[in-house]
Parts: C-alpha cells; sequence; structure tokens
C-alpha cells in the first residue's frame, strides 16, 4: 500500500519539533534512505523550520528589549498623572503572553505557507544527458541543454511542469492528478505513461513520440486545436500556425542519445553523422560533398564515439580527423 506524502509531511513536522515516537524515527529514516528526492524534501523541511526558529528567537529577544523600554520610561516619568495610565502587573503578563502568542503563530503561518505553496525547482543538463525523479515518483531524463521546472511537492491538480528541451518521461500514474508539460503556447496532458518531448526542434516546432500510455496535446489559447496519441505514434506542432501532423512513427533511433542504442539500415551518412552529434555531443563535419551518398548498415550498442568512427571508417573508407573544435570526415566519395 502506497503511503500518501502528507504522512511524512505530518512525520517530518513532528520529528523537528521534538514529538515524534522512536517507531516514527525509525520510519522517517528508512523513508529518507529509500530515495534521494526524499531526502530532498527532508532537507528543505529542515532548513525552513530552521530558520523559522531563528525567527522566533529574535522576535522574543526584540520584544524582551521593547518591555524593558516601556517599563523604564513609566518607573522615570516625572508626570504623576502616567500613574493614572499605569497598568496592572495581571494586565502586563495578559499583554505579554497575548504577544507572545501572535510571535509563535507567525512561524507557524510561514510554515504553513511553505507547505501551501511549494518551492519552484530548476533541473538542467549542462553538458550531459542528467536523470532525475520528480517528487511523484516521475522520471525524467533530459537531453544536453534542456531544461526542466516543477514545483518541490505536487499538492495541486494538475501537475504542471515546463520544459524546454529534449526529454523523456516516465510518469508516475494519478487519475486524480493529471501530468501536464507546458511548452510555451503547447500542453502535454498525460496520466501515467512514457513518451518523448522535444520543444527544440529545426523547424521550430514541437514534438511528441509516444512509447506507451495514451496522450492529448493542446494548444493552451487553442484547446478545440488537439490530437490523441496511441503507442507508436508522433505529433508535430506548429507554434505559430496551430497546426498539428500526427503520423507514426518510423524513427527507430528517437530515443538513441539516451540509450545510446543505434540502428542503421542503409542510411545516408549525413543522416548518420546527424544522429551521432546528437548522441555524443561533438561537432561533426563532412568536408566532401561527394560523401553524401555513401550510406551504411550497422547496429551499435553503447559504444565510444571512436569505435562508431572507425567502423565508419573501415566500411567506407573515409578519413577521420580531431581538429581540436570537432571531427571533420573526408574521402574519396561514394557512387
Amino acid at each position: 500500500m502506497k503511503t500518501s506524502s502528507s504522512y511524512y509531511d505530518d512525520l517530518i513536522t513532528r520529528y523537528l519539533s521534538g514529538e515524534a515516537s522512536a517507531g516514527e524515527i525509525h520510519t522517517l529514516e528508512h523513508w529518507v534512505k529509500a530515495d534521494p528526492a526524499n531526502r530532498k524534501v527532508f532537507e528543505e523541511y529542515s532548513k525552513t523550520w530552521s530558520t523559522l526558529g531563528k525567527s522566533r528567537i529574535e522576535y522574543t529577544l526584540n520584544l524582551d528589549m521593547e518591555w524593558n523600554i516601556i517599563q523604564l520610561k513609566i518607573s522615570t516619568s516625572k508626570h504623576k498623572d502616567l500613574r493614572f495610565f499605569r497598568p496592572s502587573s495581571f494586565v502586563l503578563r495578559l499583554l505579554r503572553v497575548a504577544a507572545l502568542l501572535l510571535l509563535l503563530a507567525i512561524p507557524t503561518f510561514l510554515l504553513f505557507r511553505y507547505f501551501l505553496h511549494p518551492v519552484e525547482k530548476q533541473f538542467s543538463a549542462q553538458n550531459d544527458v542528467v536523470s532525475c525523479k520528480l517528487p511523484d515518483g516521475t522520471a525524467v531524463t533530459l537531453n544536453k541543454g534542456a531544461t526542466l521546472v516543477y514545483p518541490s511537492r505536487f499538492n495541486d491538480s494538475p501537475r504542471l511542469v515546463t520544459l524546454k528541451g529534449e526529454a523523456w518521461f516516465e510518469v508516475s500514474p494519478d487519475k486524480t492528478k493529471p501530468f501536464i508539460i507546458s511548452a510555451e503556447n503547447v500542453r502535454i496532458r498525460v496520466v501515467g505513461t512514457s513518451f518523448l518531448v522535444n520543444t527544440i526542434t529545426s523547424n521550430n516546432s514541437k514534438e511528441i513520440i509516444l512509447s506507451s500510455g495514451k496522450v492529448k496535446v493542446y494548444f493552451e489559447d487553442r484547446p478545440d486545436k488537439n490530437a490523441v496519441l496511441s503507442p507508436g505514434e508522433k505529433v508535430e506542432l506548429i507554434t505559430d500556425g496551430y497546426a498539428i501532423h500526427k503520423n507514426i512513427n518510423t524513427d527507430v533511433n528517437y530515443l538513441s542519445w539516451k540509450t545510446k542504442h543505434m540502428v542503421f539500415n542503409n542510411t545516408p551518412l549525413p543522416d548518420v553523422v546527424t544522429l551521432l552529434v546528437n548522441v555524443y555531443h561533438t561537432s561533426i563535419l563532412i568536408y566532401d560533398d561527394s560523401l553524401k551518398n555513401c550510406r551504411i548498415t550497422a547496429t551499435f550498442d553503447h559504444q565510444s564515439l571512436e569505435s562508431v568512427l572507425n567502423v565508419l571508417k573501415a566500411t567506407l573508407d573515409l578519413q577521420v580527423r580531431n581538429s581540436g573544435s570537432g571531427i571533420q570526415i573526408s574521402g574519396h566519395g561514394c557512387r
């Protein structure tokens, strides 16, 4: 049975306030060690709790100072009329208790607001492919240059994230909270499925390729312009003209940047090079136009770029040179 995130929210709060039992502390320790995402949530709570604790101490010290100043002014006043307005010790104690209760309520309110409005987080792939898990358990892999913005906790429905670049999603199913990806004016709505999203293509369109489950894509300001994808289908959305083109996905290498598995079947060399650039994140240039007629049939699986280039050299009689700024391919060409 899956335990709700609110249970662990309460458990963390009880632990930080010193109210957790030995059994609850053991449960919390096991939960924190089970997933790096859980550890991040715990650390955020601890940091917030510590900050609010310091604020409470500062407020209390300031309150004591103010009361001392007021009492000093009252006792040193030379005007007899002030004695008439001097509050009794009972009233002073009552006001002091009320002020302390108010100060205790301030951190509680701030803590409540923190839980109610999660912190916005950003996950980026700078120079390589990187993976992470979102607070709901959704697994995301970003290709180089991609950025994902998401909340520290999914309190609301739907679960909304923002993507720029290319990413692979394996969404944790939750029918009560659909998962929505925002990419400029395009929206991708799912419940539980796996699919590829590329928001930056050569023709400035948005591309979605579905592997499993079901996905609905639409324009935010034109929801009537939409399409529903089934496994094995892909869709291209032209953001400027609200055009949607849905087809069967015939690209067997659409996920090669993540899996490092590549299949070429009489594939033109320029197409091979384009894929190698996306997979290995390096500059590769074909220097002789005559090489554009060359084709290759081969399969590579988790091989280094050097190994792939050696196969191309031997198969097509190519010269491959690393110029420092990138790789240059030249040769006699193919008929």
